[in-house]
């Protein structure tokens, strides 16, 4: 089968991949040397991501699977089995995995990192640096125990390091903290066999936790006298005759009264600009709201990989220009329920649009689209063309059209977009070796590798309040709970299908905004859809990348703003970038 693609020549890199998901990029590179060879015809394309390829996934998915649980159970049984707070982390600060105490008291989830504890940012760069020479073994013993000091407590956390040994060459360490948590089954057992009073149970409660008679005293808004009555109060009733016996009687109820109780996580509290909206079908949507609450509306959609997120000096610079943006979640993203079984993703995102905009009596809105969400506010300014005012696509993704766009693609686009046009059964498996690879390596350093590739974006990556923005949404995106593999390769696919010929003409003006080392979303494709589109316009960076929103954010808010202020100029030119 000469000049052929030929699926079967992958297996063995599959397999390989399955066995250590870090391993995709060699299986893509595979691909795309054979891809070049056979050329790109569509019937070989689709002879090669069709039937015969998409057959070895099923196999490959189920040992992903088995890998991936049994390494999760693995920690999870250690982390279940310790009393106080304690967490696997990869070199990075990522959580690996994290019990039900670390949960609770430092809220820390697998896919969250340590620079989210409550710690002063000192304390924080402390634990990091010695947690990577931990993993890095360059430290004997690989172990050590660090003293940090919590913002608001009167007494030092004490944290136990560890490195421990994962599949294959791969370092985790554990942590150990010395702060327990007090499940809710506890105060309980307290006032029903002790008949302690709420008081006494606090006063317990913080004891226990190493907080000092002053330090209580300051927690509860009382006087260290009332203090000291109320824990001879608990002496008396515990039949304890000093701190330390109260201490041993505490860490055995923490021990036995949960046990085999599993109290429930408790849900995380919404933050002060999250708010969840009905839909018509009874479906909740989630909804972020940023800016000035009565400000001039900005619908900011949440592309498909995180891109929705702003520096903080950005997203501050809302307010003082009277923009109010909203990031609302499609369907089966972060908190934003499922969608109803047979539904059109996309016709789906824009009815829940259009009700999202009746519910909060918007009559209008210039809507901000990065990646592929192109696709959604066209449609939306089609199906309702009164509230579209104006369309900005961020480094916007487009159906490739012929060889030239294909070839523009850095390989894992080009992956990407074969399968979900050719082949939707193999994304599974790309969605679920990029979330094993984050969960082993660390999200900060999943990212890193990613915008390595092009130069702008590292350099853009390399500022902080950058490189926290970029990491905040893909966090939430892709690392909140529940979260839908499905919904994601239900977009994917439709996304990257032939557009409707009609889909680019709409009333209102249409901007493109890039970064012409965007290998994502290149520049050049950008350009022939505008030539498609003769009322578009394209203006271009030549030093971004990806991330040219979150660099130059002061010239697309002036853009936006000018949406609302005058009319936008049309037409094919490529203007110079604002000054």
């Amino acid at each position: 089968m000469a000049g052929k693609v030929r699926s079967w020549d992958l297996v063995e890199h599959l397999f390989d991949a399955s066995v250590g998901p870090e391993r995709v990029g060699e299986l893509i590179a595979a691909w795309d040397g054979q891809m070049d060879q056979a050329g790109l015809d569509q019937p070989r394309l689709s002879d090669f991501a069709g039937p015969a390829f998409a057959q070895q996934i099923a196999g490959v998915l189920q040992v992903l699977d088995q890998l991936q649980a049994a390494e999760l159970r693995q920690a999870n049984d250690l982390l279940a089995s310790m009393l106080g707070a304690a967490m696997v982390l990869a070199p990075d600060g990522s959580v690996v995995a994290a019990n039900d105490a670390a949960g609770r008291l430092f809220g820390l989830q697998p896919g969250a990192s340590i620079r989210q504890m409550p710690l002063d940012p000192a304390d924080i760069d402390a634990l990091a640096a010695r947690l990577a020479e931990i993993a890095a073994s360059r430290v004997n013993p690989a172990e050590d125990i660090l003293r940090l000091q919590p913002p608001g407590l009167d007494h030092a956390v004490l944290v136990h390091l560890k490195a421990m040994q994962g599949e294959g060459s791969r370092v985790h360490v554990l942590a150990a903290t010395s702060e327990f948590d007090w499940p809710p089954a506890v105060p309980a057992f307290l006032a029903r066999v002790f008949g302690l009073t709420p008081a006494e149970i606090e006063v317990m409660r913080l004891l226990a936790g190493g907080a000092t008679i002053a330090g209580i005293a300051a927690a509860m808004g009382r006087g260290r006298g009332t203090v000291r009555s109320q824990l001879h109060a608990v002496f008396q009733k515990t039949g304890t005759g000093s701190q330390a016996e109260l201490m041993r009687l505490a860490v055995l109820l923490l021990q036995s009264v949960p046990a085999g109780a599993g109290p429930p996580r408790l849900p995380a509290a919404s933050a002060p600009h999250q708010r969840f909206h009905r839909m018509p079908d009874g479906r909740r949507i989630e909804v972020l709201s940023l800016g000035d609450p009565a400000g001039r509306p900005v619908i900011w959609l949440q592309s498909t990989y995180g891109l929705w997120r702003l520096p903080r000096t950005a997203e501050a610079d809302l307010a003082p220009r009277r923009l109010r943006v909203l990031v609302p979640f499609r369907a089966g993203w972060c908190g934003s329920d499922p969608a109803p079984p047979g539904s059109h993703a996309l016709d789906l995102a824009v009815a829940d649009l259009r009700a999202l905009m009746r519910q909060l009596r918007i009559p209008s809105a210039i809507v901000v689209a990065p990646g592929d969400d192109i696709r959604i506010a066209l449609m939306l300014a089609q199906a309702d063309p009164e509230r579209v005012r104006a369309i900005f696509g961020i480094g916007a993704g487009f159906p490739i059209l012929e060889d030239a766009q294909y070839r523009r693609l850095i390989p894992v686009s080009r992956f990407t977009r074969a399968c979900s046009r050719y082949s939707p059964k193999v994304l599974p498996f790309l969605v679920r070796s990029m979330r094993v690879v984050i969960a082993r390596y660390g999200l900060e350093r999943y990212l890193q590798g990613i915008v390595a590739r092009v130069p702008a974006d590292a350099r853009a990556m390399a500022r902080p309040e950058i490189s926290a923005a970029f990491h905040a949404g893909v966090q939430k995106t892709f690392f909140s709970e529940p979260w839908s593999e499905a919904s994601l390769c239900a977009e994917l696919t439709l996304f990257h299908s032939d557009w409707p010929k009609s889909l680019g003409h709409v009333a209102c003006p249409v901007t493109l905004i890039h970064g012409e080392q965007d290998g994502n979303a290149p520049f050049e494709t950008a350009r022939d859809y505008c030539n498609l589109y003769p009322g578009w316009r394209c203006i271009s960076w030549p030093d971004e990348g990806e991330l040219v929103a979150h660099v130059h954010w002061r010239q697309v808010f002036d853009l936006i703003e000018q949406g609302w202020t005058r009319a936008l100029p049309q037409g094919p030119a490529r203007p110079e970038p604002p000054a």
